[in-house]
């Protein structure tokens, strides 16, 4: 029955899980009681102003809002950050403070393989700085991820600094940079590269920004990175990840962590070093933290802030290995459509030293592997490939853009592969107009992003969603135009129709699972080279 239902991206969390989490809970509040780190609970009612006034990294789509008795607009708790950074600085009255929660956080945006509801257990420090501040955060939270049961895991330190010293020689605007920002954070290297193009920034700094999504690894990548800028705050920076490195090898963590310098969160919250836990089996982040000096100051007191989150439930994921596991460990698994696409990827694959030939073989199996076992492919329906990815049950996939544009999914798009070249359009009768009207009606099988282009340019459409022959919608006075693939034309002039305007560029792309990128980095970022080299 409809009313026992409960609203999407939350859940009822029931007896064995539960108990599971109470464990966790409990085995991690020693640990933290253990290193000093003093309790809080903070309040899981805001006023949507005190969000909105401080740089946060909190979007206003990302709040859950209602209104008091007395009109006011507030929020549900949307971070613990904000708040423990709120009564560090205005109701604590110590130098150095140690705190930590357990604490749930509402998420409004949430889709895909996220949560609305996400139970969190997080420490922070502040009134603490510099490289061993920063070193103790990493190594303590590598600590806790132990302590949960976790053993293949890594985390990804990044630094903000470096991203802002590039933009002081771009000439970029805030709007570009924060745009920029996001296709970096997405490892989108092909919407990074377009973006940068339009900006006109000076050409070393646009390769030193292009080269951000590809610099992740060992510490050689700080070496990499500083041959890119002269740049002081970005020399910085490097210089500061090296700190921390040197101290995380004395306290023996650097085994567990990796340097990605791609990762570049909200400029206007984080101020330095950032990080992420990554665990195997897992398709999103178990951990996330970094250091965020000027949030307090914005409450009132200055002080230095440095801190982590864990999201239990997907740490209990990684440590029970409750996710499902497919293949030998080392073994890359492809998400692919069949058909045309798969045959197209096969010639790819083969030129590139994966011995794919079994693509081509006529079968009904859904799941092929190689002889050598080092490569399971997947036969899935087109649209479910971003699925697939972003869950973590396949490390890879190739699916079209337009697939992508319309599943939002939250993975990394890597590569261009160029073929199944099309253009995504609006189309109608000659001279029916698209812009300015008061009220248009469009069909699409991909109204999710049709949607998302009219209220980009403030236009107000009416969308239809259909599924197939999408044409018959403008002959039958459904729809005014057709938001659709087109290819060669063919059918559009067979029907009278016409382009009116071309909005995407479409063709295949290969996409990775954000954890699968690192954790199995030594198998993929070849094969992405060989591909790149190849096209």
């Amino acid at each position: 029955m409809q009313h026992f239902k409960l609203p999407a991206g939350v859940r009822d969390v029931l007896p064995d899980l539960s108990g599971a989490l109470d464990e966790a809970e409990a085995l991690l509040r020693k640990k933290f009681a253990a290193a000093g780190f003093r309790s809080v609970r903070a309040a899981g009612l805001e006023y949507y102003d005190t969000l909105t006034k401080i740089g946060s990294a909190v979007d206003q789509a990302q709040m859950f809002k209602m209104t008091d008795k007395d009109g006011n607009l507030i929020v549900l708790r949307p971070d613990m950050t904000l708040a423990c950074a709120r009564i560090a600085a205005t109701k604590l009255g110590g130098a150095r403070e140690r705190l930590c929660y357990f604490s749930d956080i509402y998420d409004f945006s949430a889709s895909g393989n996220a949560d609305r509801e996400v139970a969190q257990a997080g420490v922070e420090l502040f009134g603490e700085e510099g490289a061993e501040a920063d070193a103790y955060a990493i190594a303590f939270a590598a600590d806790c991820l132990k302590a949960l049961g976790l053993h293949d895991f890594i985390i990804d330190i990044g630094h903000v600094g470096f991203y802002k010293g590039l933009l002081e020689e771009s000439g970029l605007s805030a709007a570009e940079a924060e745009e920029l920002r996001g296709y970096i954070n997405a490892k989108d290297m092909v919407s990074t590269e377009m973006a940068l193009r339009r900006t006109g920034a000076p050409a070393r700094v646009q390769q030193a920004i292009l080269a951000l999504p590809s610099l992740f690894g060992g510490a050689e990548v700080l070496d990499e990175a500083e041959r890119l800028t002269d740049n002081p705050l970005a020399r910085a920076s490097l210089d500061h990840l090296r700190a921390v490195y040197a101290r995380l090898k004395e306290s023996g963590a650097e085994k567990y962590v990796s340097f990605d310098l791609g990762t570049v969160k909200s400029l206007a919250y984080y101020s330095g070093i950032v990080f992420t836990g990554l665990a195997e089996g897992v398709g999103a982040p178990v951990l996330s933290g970094g250091r965020y000096d000027g949030l307090c100051a914005q409450f009132g007191r200055d002080m230095p802030a440095v801190g982590f989150a864990i999201g239990m439930m997907r740490a209990l994921q990684a440590a029970g290995g409750s996710a499902r596991r497919t293949g030998k460990k080392g073994t890359v698994n492809v998400a692919l459509a069949k058909g045309r696409l798969a045959s197209d990827c096969a010639d790819v694959f083969c030129k590139c030293g994966v011995p794919a030939e079994i693509l081509k073989e006529e079968t009904r199996k859904l799941v092929l592997e190689t002889a050598d076992g080092r490569w399971r492919f997947f036969f899935v329906k087109p649209s479910d490939v971003p699925t697939y990815v972003e869950y973590g049950v396949a490390d890879i996939g190739i699916v079209g853009k337009d697939t992508l544009l319309e599943a939002e999914a939250d993975l990394y798009e890597m590569l261009d592969l160029k073929f199944e070249s099309c253009k995504l359009c609006l189309a109608g009768f000659p001279g029916t107009p698209v812009d300015g009207v008061p009220h248009l009606r469009v069909a699409s099988k991909y109204a999710r992003t049709a949607k998302k282009l009219f209220a980009s340019r403030g236009a107000a459409a009416e969308v239809i969603e259909l599924h197939g022959s999408i044409e018959l919608a403008p002959l039958t006075g459904l729809a005014d135009v057709i938001f659709d693939i087109v290819q060669s034309g063919a059918t559009l002039r067979a029907n009278g129709l016409v382009v009116l305007e071309e909005v995407f560029d479409i063709s295949a792309r290969l996409v990775a699972n954000k954890v699968s990128l690192k954790t199995k980095a030594a198998e993929i970022l070849p094969l992405i080279a060989k591909m790149k080299e190849y096209i």
